[in-house]
Parts: structure tokens; C-alpha cells; sequence
């Protein structure tokens, strides 16, 4: 299960991102999945709380969902959610996301962040059943 904020709602925001060479340039697709916990968690970056669920992935682009909250009481505007969000991409580009280069982000829409569990593994563990029997 996601971490949860509550009934508190937050900003979404689709980043697109696009190869800078071939495919295999690129090798971390940005996430805040925790395999420890097997679910995606808010992380802090400045005064921000985020949450990055990916949504597509290609040879030709990567788009994910940015879930942005203030950690202040108060909703942070568009614009202020718009320039935290490219700030963060360029600092991310140059460091953890190399071989990605931005192409494009989304004007921010309130919305609720994920609540549901993420499954990734095995089939038997996403259909709960033991195939071999």
C-alpha cells in the first residue's frame, strides 16, 4: 500500500522524458518504489513532499506522474508547483537520470495520490496461486 496522506489532495503533474541516445542509454526509470516495501513512497525534496509512479515507458519516452505536497499546511499554486517540478527535473537530469533529457511537463491538476497496493513479482505472487499444482 502507498504510504498515505490522508484525504489531503495534492498536484499532479505528467513529466515527459525522452532518450538521449539509444535505449539501452538510459538505465533508471525515475520511481519512488521502495522494493523493501514493494510500494511507492513520498520522498522530501526542499520544503516539498513527492511521489513519482511511472505511467509509460518506451524506446521513444518515459512519462510519470509527479504527486507534489506541500509539507506546509497551505496548497502550493500552479505556478509554484510548475517551477518546483522543473527545478527538481534538472537537478535530477544531471545527476540520477542520465542518459534522459526533459521534453515536456504537464500543467498541474489537483488529484488524490495512488492508495492502492502496487504489485510487482512473480505471477503466482500478482494472481496469488500456486501454478504448479
Amino acid at each position: 500500500m502507498v504510504v498515505s496522506r490522508g484525504e489531503q489532495k495534492t498536484e499532479r503533474v505528467t513529466i515527459t522524458l525522452v532518450p538521449t541516445s539509444d535505449e539501452r542509454g538510459f538505465r533508471h526509470v525515475p520511481s519512488t518504489f521502495s522494493p523493501a516495501n514493494r510500494r511507492y513512497g513520498w520522498r522530501h525534496f526542499e520544503a516539498v513532499d513527492y511521489m513519482i509512479v511511472p505511467r509509460k515507458i518506451s524506446s521513444n519516452e518515459v512519462k510519470v506522474d509527479m504527486f507534489v505536497g506541500s509539507l506546509k499546511k497551505k496548497r502550493m499554486l500552479g505556478s509554484d508547483v510548475q517551477r518546483f517540478v522543473q527545478d527538481f527535473v534538472k537537478s535530477k537530469i544531471h545527476s540520477e537520470w542520465q542518459g534522459l533529457k526533459l521534453a515536456g511537463i504537464s500543467r498541474a491538476t489537483v488529484a488524490a495520490p495512488p492508495q492502492q497496493t502496487v504489485t510487482r513479482g512473480t505471477i503466482e505472487e500478482i494472481l496469488g496461486a500456486d501454478l504448479g499444482k
